[in-house]
């Protein structure tokens, strides 16, 4: 310290800056979350639904051709 004034280094800029661009960022992430929620949960749910229509029929198939090698070997 200098007359009371802090010493300023490079590192110490570059964290302040990108501290500050990881707050403005979350800020805004919040914010987004909250004004566009309903939307978010739409997307979600629809992409969740989309997934499970998807991965049901070869969850079937599997079990289908399971029980088909497993009651061909008795």
């Amino acid at each position: 310290m200098i007359d009371g004034y802090q010493e300023i280094t490079v590192i110490g800029v570059i964290k302040r800056f990108i501290v500050g661009w990881l707050l403005g960022g979350l800020a805004l992430t919040v914010y987004s979350c909250v004004k566009y929620r309903e939307y978010i949960g739409t997307v979600f749910t629809d992409s969740v639904l989309s997934w499970i229509n998807a991965i049901i029929p070869v969850v079937i198939w599997v079990f289908a051709i399971n029980y088909i090698i497993k009651s061909g070997i008795n």
